[in-house]
């Protein structure tokens, strides 16, 4: 009995061995079949991963070759504003020792100034315009870069184009303007040499003489003004680089305004709220400015205007209004548009000149001229000029 026992003991070992053993090479096929699916996979990434290092290296070169064959300067700061990168380009502009060191440094010794437009100015007077955007670059162990990339641009080609075409325009507009006031001219000179001719009969009475007189003077003052339209225009509005005080600008105008004034029955009213405004430029051309605009108001009402010339003071922008407003009929909305053009009026006896040479002064002091109206409302036309800081140069 013992002996049976001890051999179904045995057999029983012997089968669940066998079992054991069974399952122990499934178990290590299950794993030779994962390892070599794995390995598969290993090769496919490791595939994908020299693809993509290939792509990045192509990127690479192709984003080198363009940033050496940019004619523009791309620059990149560290945190600190130091230069650590440039292009050829850039080179080229700064100069090669521009590595390493801060922008702005670099700025005051290869630029002259820095000009309103944010333009930045060579001492042989060559125009590049500055951008910059933003950088966050991760580099290795997980740092980043935080600075700026800047792109600089030599724009000076550019600006000779502009004012070669604002020559070709002017002289354009000055063809325009010889065919335009050859008609202009021609009624206010015939009516002049028409009453001195009459003038020079003894049988002419004393009262009819002085009233050929003041025709003659009025035909004269005409011409007088067509003729100081056409040289202002012509000139581009700005002859002279002097201090001009605002408050005087006005004194100027209330005197050389007031016989038109008077003779009008028109009224006009002086608001400086802010004295001691300077700006840079041209004091007459800005005076027959500011005559144009009180000018054109008068003659838009005809008699009985009211007329009220202010100043307005822009602090962020460190730059004056002076208006002009007045009781017209106003402007239509296409008319708004056109204003400023020159020849364009819309009146019978205008030159469409004189709102033309306000435009071309504000634009000549790197400001605008400007125009709010409403149909049947009025108008108020504006002179926007840059100040002086504190009066002195800047």
């Amino acid at each position: 009995m013992d002996e049976a026992r001890a051999d179904a003991v045995e057999q029983k070992r012997l089968a669940e061995l066998e079992e054991a053993f069974e399952l122990f090479n499934q178990t290590s096929s299950q794993l030779t079949l994962a390892y070599e699916s794995l390995q598969h996979e290993v090769e496919d990434l490791q595939h994908k991963l020299d693809e993509s290092n290939r792509e990045k290296h192509r990127v690479g070169e192709r984003l080198e070759q363009l940033l050496n064959l940019l004619p523009a300067g791309v620059i990149v700061l560290d945190e600190h504003d130091r230069i650590v990168e440039m292009n050829p380009a850039a080179e080229t502009i700064l100069g090669i020792d521009a590595i390493g060191r801060n922008w702005e440094v670099v700025v005051r010794n290869v630029f002259l100034i820095a000009n309103d437009a944010g333009e930045l100015i060579t001492h042989n007077q060559n125009y590049y315009q500055l951008s910059e955007s933003p950088l966050s670059l991760s580099q290795n162990h997980g740092e980043h870069l935080n600075g700026k990339i800047l792109l600089i641009q030599d724009v000076t080609a550019a600006r000779d184009l502009q004012q070669h075409m604002s020559r070709h325009q002017r002289l354009s507009s000055m063809g325009e303007m010889a065919a335009s006031l050859a008609h202009q001219v021609r009624t206010p000179l015939a009516s002049a040499l028409l009453y001195v001719s009459q003038m020079s009969s003894p049988q002419l009475a004393e009262d009819k003489r002085d009233k050929f007189v003041a025709k003659t003077l009025t035909s004269l003052r005409h011409l007088e003004a067509l003729v100081k339209d056409m040289l202002q225009y012509a000139k581009g509005g700005k002859a002279k680089d002097q201090k001009v005080q605002v408050g005087a600008l006005l004194d100027g105008l209330k005197h050389s305004v007031e016989p038109k004034v008077q003779q009008s029955h028109s009224l006009i009213r002086f608001d400086e709220k802010t004295p001691g405004l300077v700006v840079l430029g041209d004091q007459d051309a800005l005076l027959t400015a500011l005559e144009n605009l009180v000018s054109n108001a008068i003659d838009i009402v005809s008699e009985h205007a009211e007329i009220d010339v202010s100043v307005e003071l822009d602090g962020k922008r460190n730059q004056v209004d002076i208006t002009v407003a007045d009781n017209g009929p106003g402007l239509s909305e296409e008319m708004n548009e056109k204003i400023f053009e020159p020849f364009f009026t819309s009146r019978a006896q205008g030159t469409g000149l004189g709102l033309a040479v306000v435009r071309a002064v504000a634009e000549a002091h790197g400001g605008e001229a400007w125009v709010k109206s409403i149909k049947g409302r009025g108008a108020v036309f504006g002179l926007r000029l840059p100040l002086l800081e504190n009066g002195e140069d800047a």
